[in-house]
């Protein structure tokens, strides 16, 4: 005795109900021989929609879709769309079922919907019979809630993160037979890039995977057998940094996802950003790069401007130019000296200062957006974790972009990103190149001799701080006695980097309140602090010298 299950992640658009409803009718089609069809949750508006989901526009179209594919299909169906009762717009589960819809409002369970203007109810949903197979629906991985069934059915929608696939499958072993279904490609990429995952595990083993680029996969689920299921294992302690070369893999695709989505999204095959020679640039061209070689995209859509200003160094310069000629991408190069010389003649300034390294970051993003809208490209970013935590860009400049894949990796994390790509050789002659930008001190060449590490820090020591202070809201009492351990410093280094980083971290909030749309790989979504731009440090930074 035996059912067929269909996992389905059709490609969904937020908010586009007409272009879902078609996908999730081509997916029940496609799933023939299934007796039972599970979507995602949310899955006909889309689990992106934010304060969207509070107009009756959306609302009532996913109630007129529900009940056409309804009258489409004679499957159990199992479905997740946005429903309205009179105290607001709930996350519900529709159970389609011989023509027949029944509703329910579940807990959030598993779902994690950021900061979605829809409410949560506490429905238990009552078991499905098909063909003698007992089918539960949760919408979370509770083993008290299991007991009774054959099948476990989880309909849900969870971003990848680092770790977080390896989590659910872990976690999904504990139970005789289970299916969990995440909504994925289409969804929105401001941050959290959905997983898509499809996983079916029957006796502690995982027996049926479909990641992002699967739309459906099927298994044979028969009644339920006691069989001893492996202990809950320990989840992925927060760390900022892949851990291993498969996260790293895995940062390169999710970073992949958030830009090709993007670009989807806008309706664009080319991206541009200004190439200077350095890690960050480097670590966003090479996961372009990755994402247009997977899934066979021409490179020379790919655009790299080479802007040298007065202080730019030929190292920095010629690496840029061989990344360029080695990938077989666009290379454009717009030298700024003369706009720069003749803007500083403008406004009649003459000393090379803070104004003249501001109008070389402004320059360099005026000439990028201009050349964004010339050849309808999307510009990328290419501030990172550690810089945006710090301030240190120029408003208006460098911290602006249409989309930012490095807005969640620190400079710790390039490092070990970078090596990690170096030795995979996918081009060993860019490969080489990486290695040498690896070892070019850190600078933003705005004036001449200038490291940055010497003007801030060792990024390594300030990246410490993101984790400990920033995402693990420890004190910074605690986390300044815990640096000179772990640095071997002394005590009075120590606090002055600490100084520094909570001064910035504060002082500079007004910078990320502007800041772009950008991939998150962590379940902390740190660039997305919430302070106020005047919200006073002087607690923390007395915390320093008690």
């Amino acid at each position: 005795m035996s059912i067929t299950v269909s996992l389905c992640t059709p490609r969904i658009k937020p908010g586009a109900v007409k272009f879902n409803t078609q996908n999730i009718k081509d997916c029940i089609l496609k799933s023939k021989k299934a007796d039972v069809v599970v979507f995602p949750r949310l899955a006909l508006s889309g689990a992106t929609c934010a304060s969207m989901y509070t107009f009756p526009v959306l609302v009532e179209a996913c109630e007129s879709a529900l009940s056409e594919i309804s009258s489409f299909t004679d499957k159990t169906v199992i479905l997740g769309l946005p429903f309205a009762k009179s105290d607001g717009v709930y996350d519900s589960i529709a159970i389609i079922n011989n023509k027949n819809v029944s509703i329910y409002f579940p807990k959030k369970g598993m779902m994690d919907s950021g900061k979605n203007t829809i409410c949560y109810g506490n429905d238990v949903i009552p078991d499905i019979d098909v063909d003698g197979i007992k089918v539960r629906i949760l919408t979370q991985l509770d083993e008290s809630l299991a007991l009774g069934a054959d099948f476990i059915v989880v309909p849900t929608a969870y971003p990848s993160y680092l770790g977080s696939t390896d989590d659910v499958i872990a976690d999904a072993k504990r139970f005789a037979q289970v299916a969990i279904v995440s909504s994925g490609k289409g969804e929105s990429v401001s941050g959290k890039i959905m997983s898509g995952d499809k996983i079916i595990c029957s006796f502690g083993k995982l027996s049926e995977y479909g990641g992002y680029d699967e739309e459906i996969v099927t298994a044979k689920i028969g009644k339920a057998k006691t069989k001893e299921l492996p202990p809950k294992a320990p989840k992925r302690a927060l760390d900022l940094n892949p851990l291993s070369d498969k996260e790293c893999e895995l940062t390169y695709e999710i970073m992949g996802r958030g830009i090709l989505g993007r670009m989807s999204e806008i309706g664009t095959d080319k991206v541009i950003l200004g190439l200077s020679g350095g890690l960050d640039s480097t670590n966003v061209l090479v996961a372009t790069v990755l994402a247009f070689d997977k899934y066979k995209l021409d490179k020379k859509n790919i655009i790299c401007v080479t802007m040298r200003g007065g202080a730019s160094s030929s190292r920095t310069q010629n690496n840029a130019s061989a990344l360029i000629d080695a990938y077989k991408v666009t290379g454009i190069n717009v030298p700024i000296d003369t706009a720069v010389t003749l803007h500083m003649r403008t406004i009649s300034h003459e000393l090379k200062d803070v104004v003249f390294e501001n109008a070389q970051a402004r320059e360099r993003t005026q000439i990028l957006l201009d050349l964004s809208n010339k050849y309808n490209a999307l510009m990328l970013g290419t501030s990172d974790l550690s810089e945006i935590c710090l301030g240190f860009s120029t408003f208006g400049g460098d911290q602006l972009s249409q989309y930012n894949p490095n807005c969640c990796i620190t400079k710790t994390a390039m490092r070990k990103l970078l090596s990690y790509y170096v030795s995979c050789k996918h081009n060993k002659v860019a490969a080489k190149i990486v290695e040498d930008i690896l070892a070019t001190p850190i600078s933003p060449e705005l004036l001449s001799g200038q490291e940055t590490e010497s003007i801030l820090g060792p990024y390594k020591i300030h990246d410490y701080f993101i984790k400990e202070i920033v995402a693990l809201k420890k004190s910074p009492k605690i986390v300044l006695q815990q640096a000179i351990a772990e640095f071997g410093s002394d005590e009075a280094t120590i606090k002055k980097y600490l100084k520094t980083f909570l001064s910035r971290l504060f002082r500079f909030q007004f910078k990320r309140n502007f800041g772009p749309d950008g991939v998150q790989l962590f379940p902390y979504d740190l660039t997305d602090l919430l302070i106020r731009s005047d919200f006073s440090p002087e607690l923390w930074l007395s915390q320093i010298e008690e």
